[in-house]
């Protein structure tokens, strides 16, 4: 199953709300683990009233609001590396050829100090293009990434909670480098916004999808796009804006960006939930977030029925459970024997199309598969159809005999009734220490039932989903929702190491007071922290 970094955003302008004010929702998809990644925090200073999330440690919010804006990121994608093949002088290992001539490249000696053993040195390789990060003989690949360039690594996240309207919110954006952000916005005045922050480089020739000679120019970067070029919206006519890592710009859209957009199946069941409301309240908004309709599995099962009418599977098993498909809603319950058969169909279709041209290394690389074989079962071209088959029909009914197979060998068992979705995509939230025996008892939530795939907007995997949870509610910010996978205290046996979990994993909301008389209604213990004297 792909995993990986991913997120939900989205803004709904008033037209759309209860209250007739925006409402903003985040939610970020990251490795799930005790304690989380997030931490929950209400900054209160002079100047400052800042509420929502931040990294343990990290000085200010990161995705949240203030009494006056919200905001929320999903990453992007914007393609900000790339890989320089280096030649290296045999008869002198630290120069390399630049334009016909030897240079000498910059070493490093990085000393790691051990506890009880010798230090240990590592010897860092610098070019004008970056660290070599591999090396075979006298080639090597050095890594150019933003990051690295000077400043790369400052941002403005820390001030966003300054921010009081769109103006002040996009200058602070406008110095954010990386990584590529989608952020939107919502305020009490009723505006909402889209902008895209990065640090995008423009590359003289080509756009860095795959290495490029390193001892010439030709395909030096020659600056950056400038941030008044990058992709914005402020109020669009349609009163909705959804990012869910999937492409934001047409295909005219000049310069190049990156071709690593997710795939828009979340992007597109949250249009589809949201487009003709007029009365959301922030409970609606998590619903969505945690909506388990995965589109590409519906698409399958359509194909897989209309293959069977010409072509029908040998094993009986496979000839049930595409029987049973048309009962099936695209709802991906945990209990559900449709979703994994679908799952482990797709997975074998693709292997039965890419196996004649790329051997078994089909699934070696993160891209877009599921995209794939859905314009190639809706176009049959010819040219994809292996020559064992005559038709896609037959391809589709021997994926559907593989897939039974796939699923009896997984499970050790030949019963379709043991074959529920929850068997393959169970949810682990680990505590480092809590992987084995009494501790993982103790420490860490295994084996969780759920439901969703990773291509529902509730992205849900064994390892990987929303880290937090976010809601923005401008018209009453007493009514905003924020949510951890499990709890804000990472000590064992605190009674909030684990006390969102249950909130989290049945989509229920917790509501974030904000003004001073809610948190006094809401507290419940108070720490209060004295310098000495």
């Amino acid at each position: 199953m792909r995993q990986g970094l991913g997120s939900n955003n989205w803004v709904v302008s008033g037209a759309h709300s209860a209250t007739g004010k925006p409402l903003l929702a985040n939610d970020t998809h990251l490795e799930l683990s005790i304690p989380s990644i997030w931490y929950e925090v209400h900054l209160t200073a002079p100047g400052w009233d800042v509420k929502g999330v931040t990294f343990p440690g990290a000085p200010m919010i990161i995705i949240g609001h203030n009494d006056h804006i919200a905001w929320g990121f999903t990453n992007n994608g914007a393609d900000v590396q790339d890989l320089y093949i280096e030649t290296f002088n045999p008869a002198s290992p630290d120069e390399y050829r630049v334009k016909g001539a030897w240079t000498k490249a910059q070493v490093i000696d990085e000393t790691i100090r051990i506890k009880g053993q010798p230090d240990e040195h590592l010897k860092i390789v610098v070019t004008r293009h970056g660290p070599i990060v591999h090396r075979e003989g006298d080639k090597a690949y050095a890594l150019r990434w933003t990051a690295t360039e000077p400043g790369g690594l400052v941002n403005s996240y820390n001030w966003l909670g300054k921010a009081h309207n769109w103006k002040e919110f996009r200058e602070i954006m406008r110095h954010v480098w990386g990584p590529g952000q989608n952020a939107v916005y919502a305020d009490v005045e009723g505006n909402i916004g889209y902008l895209m922050a990065a640090r995008v480089p423009i590359r003289k020739k080509g756009h860095g999808e795959v290495p490029v000679p390193g001892d010439t120019d030709d395909y030096e970067w020659t600056g950056y796009i400038p941030f008044d070029q990058l992709p914005q919206a402020l109020n669009p006519e349609s009163g909705l804006i959804v990012t869910a890592n999937a492409r934001v710009v047409g295909p005219n859209y000049k310069p190049y960006l990156t071709d690593r957009w997710d795939e828009p199946y979340r992007t597109a069941r949250i249009y589809d939930l949201l487009h003709d409301r007029h009365d959301l309240r922030p409970e609606d908004m998590l619903k969505v977030q945690t909506d388990t309709y995965s589109y590409p599995h519906l698409f399958l099962a359509d194909q897989l029925m209309a293959a069977a009418k010409i072509a029908q599977p040998k094993d009986p098993r496979a000839r049930t459970l595409i029987e049973g498909l048309k009962d099936w809603n695209g709802i991906a319950d945990a209990g559900s024997p449709e979703v994994s058969f679908l799952h482990a169909a797709r997975r074998a279709a693709i292997d039965l199309l890419l196996e004649p041209f790329l051997g078994k290394d089909t699934n070696l690389y993160h891209w877009r598969s599921t995209a794939f074989l859905q314009k190639v079962l809706t176009d049959r071209p010819a040219k994809w159809l292996p020559a064992a088959y005559k038709n896609y029909d037959e391809l589709l009914a021997a994926a559907a005999d593989l897939a039974v197979t796939n699923l009896a060998e997984q499970t050790k068992s030949g019963r379709v009734e043991d074959w529920a979705w929850k068997y393959f995509n169970s949810l682990d939230m680990f505590h480092p220490l809590g992987h084995d025996g009494l501790l993982k008892r103790f420490l860490s939530i295994t084996d969780k039932p759920q439901a969703g795939t990773v291509y529902s907007v509730r992205a849900a995997t064994k390892y990987h989903g929303p880290a937090m949870r976010f809601v923005g509610n401008p018209g009453n910010w007493d009514e905003s929702i924020l949510l951890l996978p499990a709890g804000q205290s990472g000590q064992p046996g605190s009674s909030h190491y684990s006390d969102q979990f249950s909130y989290w994993y049945e989509g229920q909301p917790v509501f974030a007071a904000f003004s001073d008389a809610a948190e006094a209604n809401a507290r419940r213990h108070a720490l209060t922290l004295k310098p000495g004297s």
